[in-house]
Parts: C-alpha cells; structure tokens; sequence
C-alpha cells in the first residue's frame, strides 16, 4: 500500500513537471518618431520608444528595436517618445511635452514581425514661454538677448555663419578677451512644486566648453545656480535639459537664461587654443 502511494506520487510530480510547449512570440519593430512640428524629426533627438502593449508596460528602447511579445492577435500598442535627460546616457526620460502615439487594434503573429512608425508632436497643453519660435532667430520677434560681461570690446552676435538653421547665436572668445557671457530676458510663472516639470530644449555646437545657469531673483537683486556644463561638440547636437529641480529649490518669480563661454586653459595654465566659438540655436523653454 505504502509503495502504491509512493507511486502514485511519483506519477503526480512528473505530471506537473511535464513541459508546456512554448509559446512562440510576436515581434514588434518600432521605427524611430516621426514629429509633427517645425523641423520635423531633424530637429529633435528622440532616442527611445516608451513601449505598453495592452496596458502593459514592456520596457525602453533605443529606436529602432525588434521587440519579442507574447501576444497574438490585435493589440493597442502606445509608445512614448523618450530622450536623454540632461545629455546623459543612462537618464533616459519620457518626454512629456511630446504626445504618445497609440496605434489600436495592431495585428501580432506569432512568428511574424509586424513594424510600426511612431509619430509625435507637442501636446496641445504645452506652454512656451518665450514663445515657440522667438528662440530660432529667424524671424520678426526673437528672445531678447543682453551682454553680460562688462567687455564693450565682445559682444554675441545673431549670425548665418555656421547656424543649424538660419541664423544662430554666435559666442566668440580669445586670448585677449577671455569670457563672454549672455543672457535671455526674464520669464515668469514657470510652474515651481515639481510638477508639471519645466524643461529646457536647445541645439548648441561649440570648440570649447561652456556652462548655463539660472539667474533668478524675487523682484530685487539677483542671484545665480549653475545648471550644466557643455562639453565640446563639433557638430550641432540637440540636448533636453529638465529645470524643474533648479526652479524648485529657488522658488523665485522669475528667471533668465545664462550662458558662459571660457576659453579654457590646461594643467600649466597656458591656453591649448587661441580663440573658441559657442553657437545657440532654437531656444525653448517649456512645461505643460
């Protein structure tokens, strides 16, 4: 009797660890964003698609990807644009100013690829404080710049030379003038509790570092906090930095856009070049 039940038991544990057939998965191919605003695609550096199928999330991915999933038949598929937050490489971020796109009722086959374009454009609910396009310098109305350095001998210019797209702001610095510093006019109302997050679009280009900050003030004298460091970057590069942390901590009433160039110096105080050039282009603070 007892080997009777030994049996039996064996015969129910080797049921249960009978094999399932494996299920073979569906693939999806995301396509990078297509972006339904001035400049299309080329003017933005959408990384990485935010991917849910059915409600689910399924992970991150830099675009284009072939993603495996466990599904057949229609699916509701959302994908969110993602950028690098800040310029880092392991801070990838949903963009919130982006819409996500939604495509319903996509057919899965196991065993089969099916590929999808995304599309993006801003949300209807986005503001631009300076506007969405004063930040270009290409038109009738742009961001009012001011020359901060105290050198009448410098002065930023607004130019074609070199410039993404028309005209750029050029920073130009030298042995004999060293630095050169500008900043926007003042923006006010920015949202400071954290949420929604403000963030900070901008194309640059540059032969020597340069640093941004925040200057900001209660309605009296004004004070600054460094915001990022710009490394070099020979061609134009599209950068998305979130302020959100920088307007929280000061809460102030309002704020400008600082740049700084420096014409650096190496360990032995000399200069490795003679002259450097910081180039800005399309300027957009923004925040939902």
């Amino acid at each position: 009797m007892k080997n009777l039940i030994y049996l039996n038991c064996l015969l129910f544990l080797f049921a249960g660890c009978k094999d399932e057939p494996e299920q073979i998965p569906s693939y999806l191919r995301i396509e990078p964003f297509t972006v339904d605003a001035q400049g299309n695609a080329s003017w933005h550096k959408l990384t990485e698609g935010w991917l849910y199928v059915n409600g689910e999330y399924l992970g991150a991915y830099t675009l284009p990807a072939e993603v495996p999933i466990l599904a057949d038949g229609d699916a509701k598929i959302w994908v969110y644009p993602g950028v690098k937050e800040n310029g880092i490489n392991v801070t990838p971020n949903i963009y919130p100013i982006l819409t996500r796109w939604e495509g319903t009722n996509v057919a899965l086959t196991p065993g089969e690829i099916k590929s999808v374009q995304p599309n993006t454009k801003y949300d209807l609910a986005a503001n631009f404080p300076f506007g969405i396009s004063r930040g270009d310098f290409d038109g009738g109305s742009s961001i009012v710049l001011e020359n901060r350095d105290n050198d009448p001998a410098t002065s930023f210019s607004l130019t074609t030379d070199g410039a993404f797209n028309g005209k750029c702001i050029l920073m130009e610095v030298d042995t004999a003038h060293t630095f050169m510093e500008v900043a926007t006019e003042k923006v006010s109302g920015l949202p400071n509790t954290g949420a929604p997050e403000v963030w900070l679009e901008m194309h640059y280009k540059c032969d020597i570092p340069f640093l941004l900050y925040l200057i900001y003030s209660y309605g009296g004298d004004e004070s600054t906090q460094a915001v990022y460091q710009f490394n070099v970057s020979e061609e134009w590069n599209k950068i998305y930095l979130n302020l959100t942390q920088s307007i929280t901590a000061t809460q102030a009433l309002n704020y400008r856009l600082f740049y700084r160039a420096v014409l650096p110096k190496d360990n032995n105080g000399n200069y490795p070049q003679l002259k450097g050039a910081v180039r800005i282009d399309n300027i957009r603070i923004t925040h939902l």
